[in-house]
């Protein structure tokens, strides 16, 4: 059997394209930890798995959150002629990801919103930091990175899957979104200019943090107060994702 015949190959095919994930609310999630996150936390559509994969105790251990659901069991060469990581892990599954809308209530402890951040591995990167400090979801703006494709999926490490995430036409509706509930303070994090973030006027309880695009930062900075990380050295600005890291995780030290 070729690697273009096995069932199912063509849905495989098709969710290489945002467009068709967008309207299908259909995702591919590849390797161990992922997957595990994903059957945990979502409906499952199909399961693919290596021979090699189905015969070791990793499937032992990830096989009741298969439920009742049947891998399609591939030769080890069909798998890697599928999977998108040089080293695969022998499982991939389709499953339907949360739609993405206007949130309903203020995450909590704060709302993280990410203003069209453009690169996956930005994305997955932010989205598995704010797992990792605790919020319960994240808010996006039109206009980024899909937090469902696969690239983002495994910088998240499968981040996607535990927390909410809700989308906004434009920053101004986010905004607007997180004062209708309740939200008192908005910090737009920006480079070289605002509040340091070891101000002790930093804090992020009944707030909401913006971290903006890669290229051309926060769309409409004037939608709240700026705060920024001190850099005494000749660096410009930081990475989307490394500065994000470095705001979530001051997060806890303030609490």
């Amino acid at each position: 059997m070729s690697a273009d015949s096995f069932p199912g190959s063509k849905l495989l095919a098709k969710l290489s394209s945002r467009h068709y994930r967008k309207k299908n609310g259909l995702c591919l999630v590849e390797g161990l930890r992922c997957c595990q996150e994903a059957l945990q936390h979502c409906q499952i559509a199909e399961i693919y798995c290596s021979q090699s994969f189905i015969n070791s105790p990793q499937w032992q251990s990830i096989q009741p959150l298969a439920k009742e659901k049947k891998p399609i069991i591939l030769s080890d060469s069909d798998f890697k002629a599928i999977s998108e990581t040089e080293t695969p892990q022998g499982i991939i599954t389709v499953i339907h990801a949360q739609e993405l809308t206007p949130a309903t209530q203020a995450e909590t402890p704060f709302i993280l919103i990410l203003d069209r951040v453009a690169d996956p591995g930005n994305m997955g990167t932010i989205l598995r930091t704010a797992w990792a400090v605790g919020l319960t979801g994240c808010w996006l703006v039109k206009g980024g990175a899909d937090p469902y494709s696969p690239k983002s999926i495994r910088a998240g490490m499968g981040a996607q899957f535990s927390l909410k995430l809700h989308e906004y036409e434009t920053l101004e509706d986010a905004v607007q979104a997180a004062h209708n509930f309740g939200v008192k303070k908005i910090w737009c994090t920006m480079p070289a200019t605002g509040i340091s973030i070891f101000d002790k006027a930093f804090k992020l309880d009944n707030s909401a943090l913006i971290i903006g695009n890669e290229a051309n930062g926060i769309s409409n900075p004037s939608l709240g107060e700026a705060v920024t990380i001190p850099m005494p050295g000749g660096a410009e600005s930081l990475n989307a994702a490394q500065a994000a890291t470095i705001f979530l995780v001051e997060s806890i030290r303030c609490q």
